[in-house]
């Protein structure tokens, strides 16, 4: 939704990547962070408003059952209007665009416990476009619009006690939970930071926390 890197005009009016960060404070982009950018991302993804969504589930009742099962559990709604955001799977070539615009270091990567229980998982890999495959976004919202989505299909896990998971470490997450992690962290080439594993702030598993000194 950026709106210089964003599929214009479903863009908002400013610059939430993290170059911004720098402008917006008037500190050096080497100071921001030292250096480090974490992209906060979650496990699915979801959208307000119009605009390209290749991943969106809603092209059958099946699809938009699962995308309203998503959307409660994830409280998946505008926080002032209530309106339901648009529910998709993980797009990796919209987060590879994320992570190159941004010079993601690492993420975190949140609602987790969100797709336990799931009847079937699935994240988007890359686009086919007129024959073509893409790995990342198109140049144009035109050609964005166009995409189909390239599917793998990763293994489910069950519900998991979150307040214990966050105690016990990452370790304690469910092998396929855990799986699917270090699948987007392989395929975007960038390292998992934390895991958000249930809602309150303390329900957060640190794998590395950069800014330790």
């Amino acid at each position: 939704i950026d709106v210089d890197h964003g599929n214009y005009p479903f863009v908002t009016s400013s610059n939430p990547t993290a170059g911004a960060a720098a402008v917006g404070s008037g500190v050096g982009v080497t100071t921001v962070g030292d250096g480090e950018v974490v992209g906060i991302v979650k496990a699915y993804l979801s959208r307000v408003g119009e605009g390209p969504l290749p991943t969106e589930l809603d092209g059958n009742a099946d699809e938009e059952a699962l995308a309203d099962e998503i959307r409660e559990k994830g409280g998946e709604f505008g926080t002032v209007t209530g309106r339901p955001r648009r529910i998709g799977w993980l797009d990796l070539p919209m987060l590879r665009h994320a992570a190159r615009v941004s010079g993601f270091t690492g993420v975190a990567v949140n609602h987790v416990d969100v797709l336990a229980g799931l009847d079937e998982l699935k994240v988007c890999t890359g686009y086919e476009l007129e024959g073509e495959e893409l790995d990342t976004v198109p140049t144009t919202t035109e050609r964005w619009e166009r995409c189909e989505p390239v599917y793998e299909t990763l293994d489910t896990w069950e519900p998991f006690d979150s307040a214990a998971v966050a105690e016990a470490g990452f370790d304690a997450l469910p092998e396929a939970a855990r799986e699917y992690l270090e699948f987007v962290a392989d395929e975007i080439d960038t390292p998992v930071y934390a895991v958000g594993v249930g809602p309150d702030r303390e329900e957060t598993v640190e794998l590395t926390n950069p800014f330790d000194e």
